[in-house]
């Protein structure tokens, strides 16, 4: 098992069992979805932006001014494309990183019932690579995320805000580890219960 997953899975439990002794609110599920643009960093794509969605469920523990929870989900960071050219030959290819996700999530609360938050956790990552005329091939490895974001509680059980992500995608091709950084800005909606 990857000592990266080993740790996050660690903290999220330790995290998760110490925050039931600080919250003053037994706490409430959470749905959250984003939706967004996301831009691959790696240069080698001509067009590194797309649509990207994500998906969260979790559970948080509230107090007065902090939440604490954790969150598993999915998300899809859309597609980067790129031509590649050899001699005559001439090929569009894209690539679409997509997982599952799973972590902990902070939010701090002002009295205006604005907030700031913060997550980060694991990255199962997935690229998706397909070559025009030559099919597709899926890659797969353990990588990570972080994000921060702001919003306003429009209601006790329902906000919305934009938030900035950082995925991290690692896989592997024939033993070798390869790593894309994926950014995306995006709104989201959150409801509570």
């Amino acid at each position: 098992m990857n000592k990266q997953f080993q740790i996050t899975a660690f903290a999220v439990v330790l995290a998760a069992a110490s925050s039931c002794a600080f919250a003053t609110d037994p706490g409430a599920f959470f749905v959250n979805g984003n939706l967004g643009q996301s831009h691959y960093q790696d240069k080698g794509f001509s067009d590194r932006t797309d649509v990207s969605t994500a998906v969260r469920a979790g559970y948080s523990w509230q107090s007065n001014v902090v939440d604490f929870g954790v969150e598993a989900g999915y998300v899809d960071l859309g597609n980067a494309r790129g031509t590649v050219t050899a001699g005559n030959f001439n090929a569009n290819y894209s690539a679409q990183g997509k997982g599952p996700l799973l972590g902990i999530d902070l939010k701090y609360k002002f009295v205006s019932k604005w907030f700031v938050s913060g997550r980060l956790g694991y990255f199962r990552s997935t690229l998706v690579e397909n070559i025009s005329g030559l099919g597709s091939q899926n890659f797969s490895g353990d990588g990570g995320y972080v994000g921060v974001g702001t919003g306003y509680d429009i209601t006790p059980h329902f906000s919305l805000g934009a938030s900035y992500d950082n995925y991290h995608g690692r896989v592997k091709y024939t033993g070798t580890s390869y790593a894309d950084n994926i950014g995306v800005l995006s709104g989201f909606a959150e409801y509570r219960f």
